[in-house]
């Protein structure tokens, strides 16, 4: 999984951010409870304006993490983003 997940961000920094979205997305199918992965795809999402699919993942966080203020102040942020 790590080897998979420093990729997916290795793409993204090279310029091939729907490749890395995919990988990802490959990864949490496989790994849904890997906190890193999920953070990727909240980041990678927002990163390209998709807002909706940040939120979901963001929302994916707060249930593993529901004591995490940051967690939960990021999901507050993403649905003004989508309420906008």
């Amino acid at each position: 999984m790590r080897y998979g997940y420093v990729y997916a961000i290795a793409l993204n920094s090279t310029g091939s951010p729907q490749q890395a979205r995919g990988l990802l997305e490959r990864l949490h199918q496989q790994h849904p409870a890997e906190p890193d992965v999920l953070v990727a795809l909240v980041t990678t999402a927002r990163g390209a304006g998709d807002i909706p699919t940040a939120l979901l993942h963001a929302r994916e966080l707060a249930r593993l993490y529901p004591g995490n203020p940051q967690i939960q102040m990021l999901v507050i942020d993403l649905e003004k983003q989508v309420s906008h």
